[in-house]
């Protein structure tokens, strides 16, 4: 198991009032694992948190997916392409119609493989009706068309992550239908030093994977009572606690015994 990527009481606030707003504590904590294994910084407005008919859904821009490609090592390139509805319409790698395409091809080279990874993308599926969809509908359904193809070449590092573009078409109808903004939070807790220090004593004396479970549950009992920036170190020294027994197991599976 990694490290949870930590983020401090003030940042935690930040991202819970305007990056992910309406997520749950732990919808945060799944935040931030998805922002650990993407690599994306919410800060930079790469990944986001949206909540749609009471679901947390994980999104990110383009540029982020283009970034975890590149990241990788193994990007090998990519090309577009467009296609209009008009019988015998070929696919074109520069859109000039004056009526949007009917659908975007995107296809995405991958060092090492020895086959094309292709994302195609319907303009019916995908318009929001509204916004660049009106100005640009073209740019918009290849950047829809290009997530599908990276998120086929790269499964491992962008499962179940998709971009806001993907994702507007569903804006259009949860705006129509949102409600006024919860009023702001009262002000997170300062912490209690003695519940922090008897959670780390907690931590430090378990044995066994089962110990480590109950004190956790405790620990999450007990979150209102500590400070964010507390809270987070706990979990972290959970973690290490956890990988630190699983690797004693994996070299010894009697040590425990």
């Amino acid at each position: 198991m990694s490290a949870i990527t930590q983020w401090t009481q003030e940042q935690t606030a930040l991202i819970s009032s305007t990056i992910a707003p309406g997520c749950t504590p732990d919808e945060l904590k799944l935040f931030s694992y998805a922002c650990q294994r993407t690599g994306l910084d919410p800060f930079s407005k790469q990944i986001y948190a949206i909540k749609r008919g009471g679901k947390l859904t994980i999104q990110a821009g383009i540029d982020g997916l283009r970034s975890i490609a590149e990241r990788s090592g193994e990007l090998d390139g990519s090309a577009t392409f467009w296609i209009g509805d008009a019988e015998g319409s070929q696919w074109a790698d520069v859109w000039l119609g004056n009526k949007p395409p009917a659908a975007a091809k995107t296809i995405i080279y991958r060092k090492g493989c020895s086959h094309s990874f292709v994302g195609v993308a319907r303009f019916q599926d995908y318009n929001a009706g509204q916004g660049l969809w009106s100005k640009m509908p073209s740019a918009m359904l290849a950047k829809c068309s290009e997530a599908l193809a990276l998120r086929k070449a790269f499964p491992a590092d962008m499962s179940g992550v998709y971009t806001v573009d993907e994702m507007e078409q569903e804006t259009v109808t949860v705006t129509a239908t949102a409600t006024p903004a919860p009023a702001l939070a009262p002000a997170a807790p300062a912490g209690d030093a003695k519940i922090f220090a008897a959670g780390k004593a907690a931590i430090a004396k378990c044995g066994t994977l089962d110990e480590l479970e109950v004190v956790t549950k405790r620990l999450e009992a007990r979150q209102n009572d500590l400070s964010a920036e507390q809270y987070q170190e706990l979990l972290q020294m959970a973690v290490t606690r956890e990988d630190a027994m699983e690797t004693r197991q994996e070299a010894d599976p009697f040590a425990d015994d």
